[in-house]
């Protein structure tokens, strides 16, 4: 097989690749995962807090995502630690608002930077802001 074919079979198995994401590869930044995983829209649990697993996202629904922000609506998991974190569970806030902000070039590739979740907890508007890893 020719070099000029082996790199077309090459491109081809990339491109089919970024295509079956449901967005073209490297234009689109990801959220970097506490395994290490660079996901596009994740729907499942998603922990924001790798250290302590104090935050999280579930059953997420994105209605934008973009080269500069992605937003959506989530079940938000928050430890609120009361008494103490290690004696407290994660109390969600259905139907919080998320945005992913300030996208990054790192060595998994375009990773948003910045999560910003608004929820309701005592009938007031609070923010949560968490910085996944960027490995």
């Amino acid at each position: 097989m020719s070099r000029k074919i082996k790199t077309a079979a090459l491109t081809a198995t990339i491109l089919a690749a970024g295509a079956a994401t449901g967005l073209a590869a490297g234009t689109s930044p990801r959220l970097l995962s506490c395994s290490g995983s660079p996901l596009i829209k994740p729907t499942g649990l998603v922990v924001l807090s790798c250290a302590d697993a104090n935050s999280e996202l579930k059953s997420t629904h994105w209605s934008s995502w973009t080269a500069s922000a992605a937003t959506g609506k989530t079940d938000f998991g928050l430890n609120l630690c009361t008494p103490d974190c290690a004696a407290s569970s994660i109390r969600f806030f259905p139907d919080s608002s998320v945005r992913l902000l300030d996208p990054k070039h790192t060595s998994k590739g375009l990773l948003f930077t910045r999560v910003v979740v608004g929820y309701k907890l005592g009938g007031k508007q609070r923010s949560f802001t968490a910085y996944p890893p960027t490995r």
